[in-house]
């Protein structure tokens, strides 16, 4: 049924009138009762929910003029009612409410009362909503109720309580202790102003690795090292995105130009050719935002370059026509034989420098 049909602001009926709807007459009765026998005994609000009790015709309708067809009901035979509302929105504001009593009819109001009443702030539950890190600093925050204080269990001393604002949030720092980057849980604890727990909650976070966002160096190969190999592979710290250089004596790149990773190191990998000096002067540098953070010179030791032995060996008799015979001894690296003599035998050889000269044929 519509409101209009029997609420007061929209109707008001002479006693014993009539009117005519869809085809049928309706006929409003007069009240059989005084207007003041309707009264509120007691009201009350929990959270968002108005509770009001009271006294009125018994037989007749009661009801919340917000909330008609949610709260409308009749009246006890012994006159005592209820109304129980849920107060809308998220304000908590004073609002005034409308209470009627309806005749049986349910198209003549019998007297109207109000209430005054605001719905109760409501009480966030505890909860660790979000944490993060940053380095060894962790930020948490959540809700939890606005009359209690938070703490981060365990933590270095001295133990700082955060009040809860009113709104029910919370959000503090602590720092994680010691220098290592393992995993920890963490407790939060919510307590009363008698260090009582009233409630808890956990998360684990782990302290990020230093970054060495200002450092500058080097870290191999060492200064005065000697390496293993002409190929070398340099690694140090620096300023992440920023450019790293290794250059020799000349000013000239002993290895590809790197930048530095987003953990703050960087690594690059070069050769030296068999005709550089054993001996290298170099140096190190970075480019960027840090621009001017650091030079590092310092010298390394490369590996001689490995000798190839030769393969000539022994000895090779002369093959002339003459009567004498000739042999030489040459180098030990040598390829050539030796010449071959015209009128005595040729010289032999083993290495690169001819065999010694044949002995002159003596006639007669």
């Amino acid at each position: 049924m519509n409101k209009a049909l029997w609420s007061k602001k929209a109707l008001a009926i002479p006693a014993c009138a009539a009117i005519v709807i869809g085809g049928m007459t309706l006929v409003a009765s007069p009240a059989n009762a005084d207007p003041a026998d309707l009264k509120v005994t007691s009201q009350s609000v929990a959270g968002r929910v108005l509770t009001v009790q009271g006294q009125g015709t018994a037989g007749e309708y009661i009801q919340l003029d917000d909330d008609v067809r949610g709260t409308r009901h009749t009246i006890g035979t012994d006159g005592s009612w209820t109304i129980t509302y849920t107060i809308p929105g998220t304000d908590t504001a004073q609002h005034t409410y409308t209470i009627e009593q309806v005749l049986p009819s349910g198209l003549n109001q019998d007297g109207e009362t109000t209430v005054t009443a605001a719905a109760q702030p409501t009480t966030p539950a505890f909860a660790i909503t979000s944490h993060t890190v940053s380095g060894r600093t962790v930020t948490v925050s959540g809700t939890g109720n606005p009359d209690n204080t938070v703490q981060i269990d365990p933590q270095s001393a001295p133990i700082v309580r955060h009040q809860i604002a009113a709104d029910g949030s919370w959000s503090f720092t602590f720092q994680i202790p010691g220098t290592d980057t393992d995993t920890h849980q963490y407790t939060v604890l919510e307590e009363d102003n008698n260090f009582r727990v009233q409630a808890q909650g956990s998360f684990t976070a782990a302290a990020e690795a230093a970054t060495p966002a200002s450092q500058f160096s080097l870290t191999s190969p060492k200064n005065g090292s000697t390496v293993a190999s002409r190929t070398v592979t340099y690694t140090g710290t620096g300023t992440p995105g920023d450019l790293v250089n290794v250059l020799d004596a000349s000013g000239n790149r002993a290895a590809p130009q790197v930048l530095v990773a987003a953990d703050g190191t960087w690594t690059t990998t070069g050769t030296f050719s068999d005709s550089a000096a054993t001996v290298q002067n170099l140096s190190v540098n970075q480019i960027g935002g840090a621009q001017g953070q650091g030079e590092v010179d310092f010298t390394i030791t490369l590996p001689a370059v490995a000798v190839t032995p030769g393969g000539g060996t022994g000895t090779q008799p002369g093959t002339g026509t003459g009567t004498g015979t000739g042999t030489g001894t040459g180098a030990a690296t040598g390829t050539a034989a030796g010449t071959t003599g015209t009128t005595a035998g040729t010289t032999a050889a083993t290495g690169t420098t001819p065999g010694a000269p044949a002995l002159p044929v003596v006639s007669g």
